[in-house]
């Protein structure tokens, strides 16, 4: 095509921090090139390993809420524009990715912004995960490694609630072979007890609690050695007088009667 080109206005392309840096919204380089989002999403899926590195996902507010985008980086954006197809109109796509570059990698240069902040709520679930693998690996107190790791995530002010609530794993919780030596039944016959008596359900393999079981037990994810993870649940001996496993201790049978 020859004669002069009809100039356009971009839309907006936002910048956002990341942990891979500052980077702009998919939807918003498809809509300054000129293509569907759809399109340069595809580029990037059939050249995984090509984008790997440059691409994030972050969530972005929207009309109808917080949604999720693939993002992108200076390098990543570069490497895309060497694989689009051209337009029919080979000019205007020289033109339209002048002028993006000059305002997209202009605007990322502007903001320097290293990796955004780490999310605290991560931050602390991986500390009390590593926390629950140390106790079980060494055998140690749960809740000493919970303090620790309280600590680690300046949040030591709520460690002295650990002393106060009873974890998994520690007095006052019984798996069902310990409930069975309780009673003289082994693992099997109770929780066969119990799925009669309505207090737990079979998911597969899997015993799940039932609402009046959640009175008196906890679900808990086991891990073993090998890695494998399962849920099971672990009871208070308050289900043992709930169900019926035992009897509640008559104490008039404790007093001697009245002498005549």
């Amino acid at each position: 095509m020859t004669g002069e080109l009809i100039p356009y206005e971009q839309p907006p392309a936002r910048v956002i921090p990341s942990a891979i840096g500052p980077v702009i919204p998919v939807v918003d380089i498809a809509e300054n090139l000129g293509y569907t989002r759809s399109s340069i999403t595809n580029t990037i899926t059939k050249n995984k390993e090509l984008f790997e590195g440059f691409t994030s996902n972050e969530a972005l507010p929207t009309i109808g809420g917080i949604q999720v985008f693939l993002c992108m980086n200076s390098t990543g954006i570069e490497r895309l524009i060497l694989l689009l197809r051209p337009m029919k109109n080979r000019a205007e796509l020289c033109q339209r990715v002048e002028s993006f570059r000059a305002k997209a990698f202009g605007k990322l240069a502007e903001q320097k912004v290293g990796p955004a902040p780490p999310n605290p709520d991560a931050a602390l679930k991986a500390s009390l995960s590593t926390a629950r693998l140390l106790a079980t690996e060494t055998g140690g107190d749960l809740a000493a490694f919970q303090r620790i790791a309280l600590e680690k995530c300046g949040l030591g002010d709520w460690a002295p609630a650990l002393s106060t609530v009873p974890k998994h794993g520690e007095p006052g919780w019984y798996n069902p072979t310990q409930l069975g030596e309780m009673c003289g039944l082994t693992a099997e016959q109770v929780n066969a007890y119990l799925y009669n008596k309505a207090f737990q359900y079979r998911e597969g393999k899997i015993w799940r609690l039932n609402p009046s079981g959640e009175m008196h037990g906890k679900e808990y994810v086991y891990e073993a050695t090998s890695g494998h993870r399962e849920i099971r649940i672990r009871w208070r001996e308050s289900i043992l007088y709930a169900s019926g496993l035992k009897r509640p201790l008559d104490e008039s049978q404790l007093s001697l009667p009245a002498r005549a």
